[in-house]
Parts: C-alpha cells; structure tokens; sequence
C-alpha cells in the first residue's frame, strides 16, 4: 500500500506509516467501493476497490450483506437513530435482524398464497422494549471489553409471544401453526466478533442535534 494511506490503532492510538510494524489500516473512504475514489489514488489501491465491489455484490446476491435502504439513509440525514440490523433477544438468545425493527414481517402464506403483510411491531402485539446491555460472548469468545450494545429485548413477553417472534408470525398466523412459510425469518444468531459493525452503544430512541462550536459541527445526543 501506499506510504501516504496507511496507518494503523493499537491501544487506541492512531499510528501513521513507516513505524516498523508490519500492517497497516486504510481510511474507510478510499478503499469504499460506493463512495467516489480519490483524484490521486493509485493501481494497487483501484484494484482494491474493484475486488471489494465485487466481493459486496457477491455476498450482497447471497444475502449475506443487506446493503442500507433509501429508508436508512433518509433517517440518517434527519439526524434519527434507526439501526438497519438491530440486534434482538428472544427466549436470551440474541439474533441479528436482517431489516430494520418495524419491516420486520411476517412469514406466513395467506390463503390468497401471498406473503403476509403483517409487521412484527403491529399496534394491537405485545412489543419488547431497548436497552443497553454489555456485548457479551458468544460460541465460547471473549466478551468485548466494557462494550455496551443496544438491543431489542423480548425477554418480558410471555414465552408463547417470543416464540412469536422466533417463527416471525403475526398473532393471527401464529394461532393458525398448519399454514406453510413462504419467506426464510430473519434471524442470524448474533456473534459480537463477527457481527461487531452493527453493535451500537446508543439507544436508539435518541436523537442527533447538531451542535456547533469553534467553527465546527459535531454530533450531539440528547
């Protein structure tokens, strides 16, 4: 890689090229193949993008990556906090979602062998509620140190309404268990090592405001 691209963090320390280690870091921004490359990037860091491109869209095909809707990015410009995978806990087990909480839909056929269009979040359903919880271990890993993740947390409801969501029916399809599923749920169990990109350390009923100072703007929470 280029000298002037790299630099690398240990103990939380940004450390620039030429320091005698081995490895390096790159900025998100020049090797991101959906944002526009820089007018003097070189070959070695071009092929990197068209590789990541590439790669993105095969897991992308695979649906392994949920790539961020026109919903996301509204909500992201209007300053609101709406994890596209939010993490939830049913029956203490945490799941990564694959969409955001409220698209969360029902997986039962219709007799009109259609998807159902129910949401899990519908008014008339018992619903969980967030919190901030440590990012705990997973498969035998390490916890990730003094890390607090928010999570949508089912454990207050019933056993039969987490189940609920486990099998991702509506109430009314989850009392009807002879009607077939017509979509996959969403549900990826939850590796904090793995997953760790869609940890986030806010609830996200917070709202950003931005606060200016010095010239500059920067994230506040309130």
């Amino acid at each position: 890689m280029p000298a002037a691209y790299r630099w690398h963090v240990s103990s939380g320390l940004a450390h620039p090229a030429g320091d005698g280690s081995t490895w390096c870091r790159l900025t998100h921004a020049v090797v991101c193949p959906a944002r526009d490359a820089p007018c003097d990037i070189t070959p070695a860091l071009t092929w990197l993008r068209r590789s990541l491109a590439v790669n993105t869209r095969r897991l992308t095909d695979a649906g392994v990556f949920v790539p961020p809707t026109d919903v996301d990015r509204r909500s992201r410009s209007n300053g609101t906090c709406r994890p596209a995978r939010p993490v939830v806990q049913i029956l203490y087990v945490r799941y990564l979602a694959a969409r955001p909480l409220d698209e969360i839909q029902c997986v039962a056929q219709t007799r009109h062998r259609t998807r159902c269009s129910t949401k899990m979040l519908a008014p008339d359903s018992l619903q969980g509620i967030w919190i901030l919880a440590p990012a705990t271990a997973a498969k035998g890993q390490l916890a990730l140190p003094t890390e607090v993740m928010a999570l949508y947390d089912l454990s207050s409801l019933l056993y039969a309404e987490q189940l609920r969501w486990r099998t991702q029916r509506c109430p009314h399809h989850a009392a009807v268990p002879t009607s077939a599923d017509l979509a996959l749920t969403d549900w990826e169990p939850f590796d904090p090592a793995v997953h760790h990109p869609y940890v986030h350390p806010r609830l996200p009923t917070h709202v950003r405001q931005p606060r200016r100072g010095n010239g500059e703007s920067e994230a506040a929470w309130r």
